[in-house]
C-alpha cells in the first residue's frame, strides 16, 4: 500500500516537473522572440528615419594638412605683432588678390575655425571673432587686436590665389544669392554699417538624436555641428568664416 502511494506521488511530481520545466522554456522562447521582433522594428526604423534626412558635405578650402606644417618646429604656431599674439592658428595670404585665410586648429589638423577675408576691407565683426592673446596670456581687447592685426597679415605665408576658392566653389566677390543657393535662407541677418551679416546653423549627424526638428534643413554630414558666417558689402561677399563643432 505505502509503495503504491509512493510511486504514485513520484509519477505526480515528475509529471508536475515536466509541465512547469515545458512552460519556463516556452515563455523564454517567447520572450526571446519577442525582443528580437523589437529589435528589429527599432532598426529599420532608424534606417527609415536616416535615409529621409538630407545630407551636406561641410565646405572647406583646398589647403592641405600638409601645408599647415609648421617649418620652425613651433607646435603652437605662435605669432606675434606688436604687444598682441597669435596661437594654434595658421596665416595664409596672396598680394595679387589682397586676400587671407585664417584656419584655427584643434588635435589632429581639425579646422575648428576658417575666417577668409579681404585685406583691405575686413569687416570689424571678423576681427573681433579671431580670438588673440596678450603676452600673459589673457584674450586680447577688441582695440588692442584691431591695433596690431596688419602685423599678422604681413607674416602670413603666401600661397597661390587658387586656394582662395572653396571646395563648393565661393569665393570673396561673389553676390549673396550664389549663397543662398547653396545653403538656402539663413538663420540670422543683420546690418552693421552697410555690412550686411548672413548666419546659417547646421546640426552634424554625428551628434543628430533622430527628433529634433530640422525645419527642412540637411543634416552636416560628418560633422558634430557646422556654423557659417558671411559679410556682403553691396551684395558682394567680403569675409566668411566657417566653424566646425567638436565633441
Amino acid at each position: 500500500m505505502r509503495d503504491s502511494i509512493s510511486t504514485n506521488c513520484m509519477t505526480t511530481l515528475q509529471t508536475l516537473t515536466f509541465l512547469l520545466t515545458f512552460a519556463f522554456f516556452s515563455c523564454n522562447g517567447n520572450s526571446e522572440s519577442s525582443v528580437t521582433k523589437n529589435e528589429n522594428v527599432l532598426s529599420d526604423t532608424q534606417v527609415s528615419v536616416s535615409d529621409t534626412i538630407k545630407k551636406f558635405s561641410v565646405d572647406d578650402y583646398p589647403i592641405t594638412n600638409k601645408m599647415f606644417t609648421d617649418k620652425s618646429n613651433n607646435s603652437s604656431y605662435r605669432k606675434l605683432s606688436g604687444n598682441t599674439f597669435s596661437v594654434d592658428k595658421i596665416w595664409f595670404s596672396n598680394d595679387t588678390i589682397k586676400q587671407t585665410l585664417v584656419f584655427e586648429l584643434y588635435s589632429d589638423y581639425h579646422r575648428l575655425v576658417t575666417y577668409h577675408f579681404l585685406n583691405n576691407d575686413t569687416p570689424i565683426d571678423l576681427i573681433n571673432k579671431i580670438e588673440l592673446h596678450t603676452n600673459d596670456g589673457k584674450l586680447a581687447s577688441d582695440k588692442q587686436k584691431l591695433k596690431d592685426f596688419s602685423g599678422f597679415l604681413k607674416q602670413a605665408t603666401k600661397i597661390n590665389s587658387s586656394y582662395f576658392v572653396t571646395n563648393k566653389g565661393l569665393k570673396l566677390g561673389d553676390i549673396k544669392q550664389k549663397a543662398v543657393d547653396i545653403y538656402g535662407s539663413p538663420n540670422k541677418k543683420s546690418i552693421t554699417d552697410e555690412i550686411e551679416k548672413l548666419e546659417w546653423l547646421f546640426l552634424g549627424d554625428e551628434f543628430y538624436d533622430g527628433k529634433t526638428n530640422l525645419k527642412g534643413k540637411p543634416l552636416a554630414e560628418n560633422s558634430f555641428g557646422h556654423q557659417i558666417e558671411m559679410y556682403f558689402r553691396n551684395g558682394k561677399l567680403i569675409g566668411q568664416i566657417l566653424f566646425n563643432d567638436i565633441p
